[in-house]
């Protein structure tokens, strides 16, 4: 029996994924090559997908390039609108304009796969996301369908790492993987801010390593690195490291409903990761049930290790405590004056390193 031929796929591409920062890194290499093969900007098209206007893309798209063999379509962020339509039903309560405003959205996502699936081989059409798209959407299915979409997951401090390596090795900057690795995690794996710093320290250090004391006075740790740092510190009782954590905190501005949150979440996390690990949970398994990027499970987990259930849940329960009781004036955190607010807490800290 022959088998049927596949059809060639249409020239239409999705970039997304959490990792953001490669996403657009991979569609600015698209466009700069483009450019240099096909003669400049002239064929060049950028539609921001909240404002897009369907029946002008439609005609761009069927429209000749310009003295050139092929033309580029860039559409940033349109799959936010298909992602609503579909995940969000109208309710009982939803108001006409609210229903309407649905069915449109609705009517854009059918007629933008309509659109796609009679691309011309002379345009190129990639679909950009800096927030993940619902991939049960039409318009996802259609373009993983018909044409190609390339995720871009967030990746491991060991990959992360060896990007800075490499990163800092075109750019002549000295640093070990160490302390690449150090960096990535004191940016929480954030590209976008360890682009930036990387090249911050390389021109601090002009010419030297660069040192992981380099990275503690000049790098501000992300509050969710700080929060990991703190927390690390209660684990394993140092109170000292772990109120200098906090007050490091507080002094560099954060504001502490948001430090408050974040400790409390954290401890949250670690209650179910507690429990999974009780049950012989795998790692996979956790991450995907909590949705947490591996690292984070496998941070949490090292903690866990330092922590009784008994432990975690008195800590978890004083935190509830802490929050009533700012909720009801027992104790008084107004504008500016949050006192009383930092002190509950680094009694707890204290508590906890006993």
């Amino acid at each position: 029996m022959v088998a049927a031929e596949k059809k060639p796929q249409k020239p239409v591409y999705l970039l997304y994924g959490e990792d953001t920062y490669s996403s657009t890194q991979k569609l600015k290499f698209w466009q700069d090559e483009f450019i240099k093969k096909y003669g400049g900007e002239t064929n060049v098209e950028i539609f921001e997908g909240k404002t897009m206007d369907l029946v002008e893309f439609d005609t761009n798209i069927e429209s000749m390039p310009f003295l050139a063999e092929k033309k580029l379509v860039i559409i940033k962020n349109f799959m936010e609108k298909a992602r609503a339509e579909e995940k969000k039903p109208a309710s009982d309560t939803e108001t006409e304009n609210q229903k309407l405003k649905s069915k449109t959205k609705a009517d854009n996502q059918k007629r933008m796969s309509e659109i796609i699936e009679r691309t011309p081989d002379f345009s190129l059409i990639i679909f950009h996301q800096t927030e993940m798209p619902d991939r049960r959407t039409s318009l996802f299915q259609k373009i993983s369908k018909i044409g190609t979409a390339k995720e871009f997951p967030l990746q491991l401090p060991q990959e992360i790492a060896k990007w800075i390596t490499d990163k800092a090795k075109e750019k002549g900057i000295k640093i070990s993987y160490s302390t690449a690795l150090y960096l990535s995690t004191y940016c929480s794996l954030n590209f976008w801010l360890i682009a930036n710093e990387l090249e911050k320290l390389g021109t601090y250090a002009n010419g030297k390593e660069i040192t992981k004391e380099m990275i503690d006075d000049l790098v501000s740790a992300t509050l969710s690195a700080s929060i990991f740092k703190l927390t690390d510190a209660i684990a394993t009782k140092n109170r000292q490291e772990s109120l200098k954590t906090f007050r490091i905190m507080t002094d560099s501005g954060e504001e502490i409903n948001m430090i408050f949150f974040m400790i409390v979440r954290h401890f949250r996390l670690l209650i179910q990761i507690k429990e999974m690990l009780g049950k012989n949970e795998s790692p996979n398994a956790i991450t995907s049930k909590l949705k947490q990027h591996p690292f984070v499970i496998q941070n949490l987990s090292k903690q866990a290790k330092h922590h009784s259930p008994e432990k975690i849940e008195q800590i978890y329960s004083t935190l509830l405590q802490i929050d009533t009781d700012i909720k009801t004036g027992v104790i008084k955190a107004y504008g500016a004056n949050t006192s009383e607010f930092e002190l509950a807490i680094e009694r707890l800290i204290i508590d906890c390193c006993k």
